[in-house]
């Protein structure tokens, strides 16, 4: 007759420990998602067709006929609202910078959350 060994039961962690642990890897995934991201600012991408100075310029009759488009950067510094005119390769960087911007936002809302869940989790296992 064989000799089975056995093997000791083994004792399953704590819920709050298992909750700790699927924490800290959902938070390990969003500081993933954080290298990732590329360039960021804040502000806004706006494109205008304008009218020129001159009276006699079409596009004073044709609003269709105006110049443009033109890209402007606005944001607020100190308070105070800033604008500056770039060129459409550019004002396709910062959008792109502001669109990272919402991810880093949304990303660290997401991870304040998560870290507030595992507070309580090691809370409950300190109290046990």
């Amino acid at each position: 007759m064989r000799r089975v060994k056995r093997t000791p039961p083994t004792r399953k962690p704590p819920a709050q420990q298992r909750a700790l642990r699927r924490y800290r890897k959902r938070y390990e995934r969003f500081t993933a998602k954080l290298r990732d991201l590329g360039y960021i600012c804040r502000g806004s991408i706006t494109r205008q067709w304008l009218t020129c100075g001159k009276p006699s310029c079409v596009c004073h009759r044709d609003p269709t006929q105006r110049h443009g488009p033109y890209y402007y950067w606005t944001r607020k510094v100190e308070g105070r609202t800033q604008s500056r005119m770039l060129d459409e390769s550019l004002a396709r960087l910062y959008e792109e910078g502001i669109r990272n911007h919402r991810k880093l936002d949304a990303l660290i809302e997401r991870m304040r959350k998560v870290s507030l869940l595992a507070f309580q989790a090691a809370k409950m296992a300190s109290n046990r």
